[in-house]
């Protein structure tokens, strides 16, 4: 007779459980920094796009929308970054500069935004206070792709984004859940939220307990030139690459095979002629974060695929943004 695995190991309710010991450890000292931390005041106005949970929530595409929309106003703006995954990141800030440097350097988000805005400081930095000094002197508006949970640096707007399908999970801090903070904290923190990929009343009805004006987003691929109902070939390396799967079959296209890579992948020359021979001659297209890590002799032959966000009450979320 097989042996059953106990009910209680299936539940990811009482792994929780387990962990809680833990949770509450990395709980008290992330309290703890908050409690003494004496953060920068900048010059500029910060906006901070951040989360709560662990994993790709959508934060980098509304960081672009936001600065877009700043731009378009005539303002000033900056954008200011951890560097995630880049051999430059340290407590001395970088201005990124695409002539020179690579993503490999500053971390592939941050190199797709500088090469994307020409003419917009963009600096890396884990020290965010140090990183704001140097953008302060340029530019009135800082806009910041993560670091809620940094305390160098004092926000003036924070914007809370959440992935609608995966919303808080068990509700746990981790390692036990999903949580780098508890609920209540970060709506503490928050002047508004953004629930990307889909709707969750269940999780609207929870922020708003909070007095926050909750926006549903979605991310939908700008135009390509590739005729509708097209068969094609997708890869990405992102958090959650359904997510972009989704967006290019919500723009007519029949995605008959993807590959997935982990998240910040670099790719080897053999990588993408593996993948290129797969296809078979069908188009093979990748987010444009994955498409700048892309060796340059091989890059005519893969398809960059931009990503936009359309925000529900978008009028109402830039005027939060602006105040």
């Amino acid at each position: 007779m097989k042996a059953q695995t106990p009910k209680y190991f299936n539940s990811k309710l009482s792994l929780g459980i387990l962990f809680l010991p833990l949770s509450l450890l990395y709980w008290g000292i992330t309290k703890l920094k908050g409690k003494f931390a004496r953060p920068y005041r900048s010059k500029a106005r910060v906006v901070c796009v951040g989360n709560i949970t662990l994993g790709g929530v959508g934060k980098t595409p509304l960081t672009i929308k936001i600065v877009e929309h700043l731009l378009s106003e005539n303002v000033r703006v900056g954008i200011l970054s951890r560097g995630y995954g880049g051999r430059l990141s340290s407590s001395m800030p970088v201005i990124v500069d695409t002539s020179i440097h690579t993503a490999r350097d500053v971390g592939d988000e941050v190199f797709m935004m500088a090469s994307k805005f020409k003419g917009v400081p963009v600096c890396i930095c884990a020290n965010r206070a140090n990183g704001a000094k140097i953008l302060e002197k340029d530019v009135d508006v800082i806009v910041m792709d993560d670091g809620l949970q940094n305390y160098k640096l004092q926000k003036d707007i924070s914007v809370v984004v959440f992935d609608g399908k995966d919303s808080i999970g068990n509700g746990f801090i981790f390692p036990a859940g999903p949580l780098r903070e508890s609920l209540k904290s970060g709506m503490v923190k928050a002047d508004a939220v953004v629930i990307t990929r889909c709707k969750n009343q269940k999780l609207e009805e929870k922020v708003r307990t909070f007095g926050i004006p909750v926006f549903n987003a979605k991310t939908v691929a700008k135009r390509i030139d590739i005729k509708p109902a097209s068969e094609v070939i997708a890869f990405a390396g992102i958090g959650k690459p359904q997510k972009f799967y989704d967006s290019l079959k919500n723009s007519g296209l029949r995605v008959i095979k993807s590959f997935n890579f982990p998240d910040h992948y670099q790719y080897s020359k053999r990588d993408i002629e593996n993948i290129l021979d797969l296809a078979g001659g069908l188009p093979v297209l990748t987010t444009m974060k994955d498409f700048v890590k892309i060796p340059q002799n091989l890059c005519q032959k893969i398809i960059p695929v931009d990503i936009d966000l359309t925000i529900s009450g978008e009028k109402k979320f830039f005027e939060i943004i602006r105040k």
